[in-house]
């Protein structure tokens, strides 16, 4: 069970970020927190952030916090002021996030594959804080 302070804990992945996907291809993310039991991101295809490719949305409720991409759910298992780790709910595998240091954020992924577990490790760049940071 998590309190809405352990929620607001997630305020490290607020602000706009970019990665490289595993084709090589970059991408932007932008975290923002609209209300207090919901961060919402959204994912761009170039850095004007003018146009979404998708999102997802991580939501406090009763006790869990549920990130939810598309058909996929997760919930946390473990919220740190630099970390948190979600486990599947309906979701083909396991995510996390760490704060490596202010402008590095890493995304890992952990699957099954041909029953073979794989992981993959995203480093992310902040591009800057900006208008989506509310502290």
């Amino acid at each position: 069970m998590f309190s809405i302070d352990d929620f607001s804990r997630l305020e490290f992945l607020l602000g706009r970020w970019r990665g490289e996907g595993p084709d090589g291809k970059p991408f932007y993310e932008q975290y923002e927190r609209p209300e207090p039991n919901v961060f919402q991101l959204r994912r761009s295809t170039d850095d004007t952030f003018t146009e979404h490719s998708d999102g997802s949305t991580l939501t406090f409720q009763a006790g869990e916090v549920i990130s939810q991409w598309g058909e996929f759910t997760w919930r946390a298992s473990s919220i740190a002021p630099d970390a948190a780790s979600f486990d599947p709910i309906n979701a083909p595998g396991q995510f996390s996030w760490h704060l490596i240091d202010d402008a590095t954020l890493e995304a890992r992924h952990r699957w099954i594959e041909d029953s073979k577990e794989r992981q993959s490790t995203i480093a992310l760049t902040r591009i800057t804080t900006g208008p989506a940071v509310r502290r």
